[in-house]
């Protein structure tokens, strides 16, 4: 996608492989020229290559913008489904496909997964119909078998480009990226997938295409890349499970208990435990499943759901966090946690895993732009609870702005009402409307303050 670069670990990696030399052998001891072996594998996954074109509206300072972009996706089956990266389409109110015969296909997106930066849409089945148009679906590898130094291709549209191919070796098959990174809209990602890193050339553009082996295999899916030889792909075996749970219920689901890890090593002596023995539990969610149960910051979580934990290296608490997650909803789970000298034995009950964003809402009138509050998105931001709606754009020149208001707000009443969330404003803002009242006086939390806002509205 033309959307920009990525933060965190990935500041300088831009949101979305292969070089190689010499032969590759038969099983018959036979030389294949590795120009043939790249040949063959691109002629299996090129027809069902495309390149996603899409646009969507967001909220930019406040203002309503409509945005166009454009990346890449694969063919996966003969119902039209395509993968592709959720930074590309996962937002998209409008995506147009252009398949491997140039023909142009209308396609809606049937669900997406930011945390693994994955979406799967679908070609419209009429105009597909229409058009005489027949599949030829990308076959899936198994990335668990890729090895560092494995042939790789990189397909896809970078820079808007029709089909491009590049070629490299796998640098990595399980790179950890450590905390999550935010993707453009402000979802995070990568928190549960490890990512198959490669050499190849992998360029704005290419989001979301395949990355294929040398028997022309789909085994990953590209999804940043950047300078000094270094992309990254989803691994496919990730978006396969990904792909079954968007097909068969719209969406991904996975539990969390509301706490945050950090690493043991150097610290067993304090903690006095094993240096493979439990991981600290850096911080407490509150009003979170961990909190009810009575968790607390500093704890040791030493077994979870009867299975002894480590986390003395980030890439332990990495599968850590991956096993909760893969925890279903709404179970009971037998934690054991070291609390100074003592250990104690406690029941959470996990929920499911929301993301830091949710829907925003155009209070027009207004001239604002807020959201619901998240547990994560309170926890990001240091707010005292979910009540209330998160200013997240004020328009230049309306009655917000005139009246001091400003992005990170959090306002929590309106006249004599108390506002828990977006639907409640949305009602008492209606109303208002209705009656065309003049003044409106707003309690807005700021950081620590309350602070009153009184808005002029021009009818």
């Amino acid at each position: 996608m033309k959307y920009g670069l990525l933060g965190g670990v990935l500041a300088a990696i831009v949101l979305a492989g292969a070089g190689g030399c010499g032969p590759t052998y038969d099983p018959t001891g036979t030389s294949i020229s590795m120009e043939m072996a790249t040949k063959a594998a691109r002629d299996r996954v090129y027809p069902a290559t495309v390149r996603v074109d899409v646009r969507q509206t967001e909220f930019l300072s406040g203002e309503k913008r409509r945005l166009g972009g454009n990346g890449s996706g694969v063919i996966f089956d003969s119902d039209g489904h395509i993968l592709t990266n959720f930074h590309v389409a996962g937002r998209a109110q409008e995506i147009t496909c252009l398949l491997f015969n140039k023909e142009r296909v209308k396609a809606k997106l049937v669900g997406g997964d930011p945390w693994t930066d994955l979406a799967v849409i679908q070609l419209d089945p009429a105009e597909v119909k229409e058009k005489g148009i027949v599949f030829k679906p990308a076959l899936f590898g198994d990335s668990d078998t890729m090895e560092e130094g494995d042939v790789v291709m990189a397909i896809g549209s970078p820079f808007g480009l029709s089909r491009s191919i590049s070629r490299g070796i796998i640098s990595c098959h399980d790179r950890i990226l450590g905390e999550a990174m935010e993707l453009p809209g402000g979802l995070e990602t990568g928190l549960f997938s490890t990512w198959l890193q490669t050499d190849a050339a992998i360029n704005p553009g290419n989001s979301g295409g395949p990355l294929v082996n040398s028997s022309g295999h789909v085994i990953g899916i590209n999804t940043r890349g950047g300078g000094n030889e270094l992309g990254f792909a989803v691994p496919i075996n990730v978006a396969k499970e990904v792909i079954r749970q968007i097909l068969d219920k719209g969406k991904v689901t996975r539990s969390t208990i509301g706490v945050q890890f950090q690493p043991l090593q150097d610290l067993e002596t304090f903690f006095t435990v094993g240096k493979a023995e439990g991981a600290i539990i850096a911080s407490v969610e509150p009003e979170g499943p961990a909190a009810r149960a009575g968790v607390q910051a500093q704890d040791v979580l030493l077994e979870y759901s009867g299975t002894k934990v480590s986390g003395r290296y980030a890439e332990e608490l990495f599968e850590l966090r991956r096993k909760i997650s893969q925890t279903p909803v709404g179970a009971k789970v037998p934690l054991k946690v070291k609390r100074g000298a003592a250990v104690q034995s406690i029941e959470v009950t996990t929920e499911e895993l929301t993301t830091v964003r949710s829907e925003e809402q155009n209070f027009t009138k207004w001239g604002v732009v807020g959201e619901d509050i998240t547990d994560r998105l309170a926890k990001r931001e240091n707010l005292p609870g979910t009540k209330g709606v998160y200013v997240t754009g004020v328009r230049q020149g309306e009655s917000a702005e005139k009246a001091k208001m400003i992005k990170g707000d959090v306002i929590i009443r309106m006249d004599d009402q108390d506002i828990n969330d977006s639907k409640d404003l949305k009602k008492w803002y209606d109303a208002s409307i209705k009656d065309k009242k003049p003044l409106i006086l707003l309690k807005v939390r700021r950081g620590m303050a309350v602070v009153p806002i009184l808005l002029k509205v021009d009818y």
